[in-house]
């Protein structure tokens, strides 16, 4: 039984991850960053978790980030904060309905399945908007009405994704900006589809959606 109950470990590049009690550790991220790193599990093992981990690993080792306490930065396409305590940063996911950030990265986790699930149906590389990037959005969607949705080929920080109604009416309206982050909260239903690079559509069609690629999108 001893074998079996071992805390499991793996590595990504040279850093090893584990497991104690209610969270998910890192060694070998302090000489980068002053300090490890620390996960709530919420039922998350480190294997479900290893996307993230790669993704963090990957931004603190290439971009050689000067991480301080109440650090935020995009994962992916949603936003985690870096909370510092005496031992580690413990990582932390916005979550919009409490008004702040909570433990655990199982939102963030969600989000990218969902993203990664559209884009490798359709055979494309994703291409992940930070949190905060820009959007252009038909006033009538926070009102309800079904978005169809155009990722041109955008410079940071704008996203490149317009989002519109049926009932758009470009003489009379005007777009409206907010963020990808904002959009995802307003909308989640159309989170899936925010990876999709330059030159997709989505088009709402009664209760479905097509998906095509536009050749004409990715042209200035």
């Amino acid at each position: 039984m001893g074998f079996f109950s071992r805390n499991k470990t793996f590595k990504i590049r040279d850093i090893e991850f584990y497991s104690e009690e209610n969270y998910h550790y890192s060694k070998g991220l302090q000489s980068s960053i002053t300090k490890e790193i620390k996960i709530a599990k919420n039922n998350l093992s480190l294997e479900q978790l290893k996307p993230i981990l790669q993704y963090l690993v990957e931004f603190i080792q290439d971009e050689k980030p000067h991480i301080k306490s109440g650090e935020k930065t995009t994962c992916f396409s949603w936003c985690i904060l870096f909370h510092e305590e005496s031992d580690a940063f413990e990582i932390l996911e916005v979550i919009p309905e409490q008004g702040g950030f909570g433990e655990g990265l199982s939102r963030t986790l969600h989000i990218v399945d969902q993203q990664l699930s559209v884009c490798n149906q359709l055979k494309v590389e994703p291409d992940f908007p930070d949190f905060d990037h820009i959007v252009a959005i038909d006033p009538l969607i926070q009102k309800g009405l079904r978005p169809n949705l155009f990722r041109w080929k955008g410079e940071d920080p704008d996203s490149g994704w317009v989002v519109m109604s049926n009932s758009f009416n470009e003489e009379t309206m005007s777009f409206e900006e907010m963020t990808i982050g904002q959009l995802m909260t307003m909308r989640p239903e159309i989170v899936q589809f925010m990876a999709l690079p330059a030159g997709f559509k989505v088009i709402s069609q009664g209760n479905d959606v097509h998906i095509a690629f536009d050749k004409h999108l990715t042209e200035n």
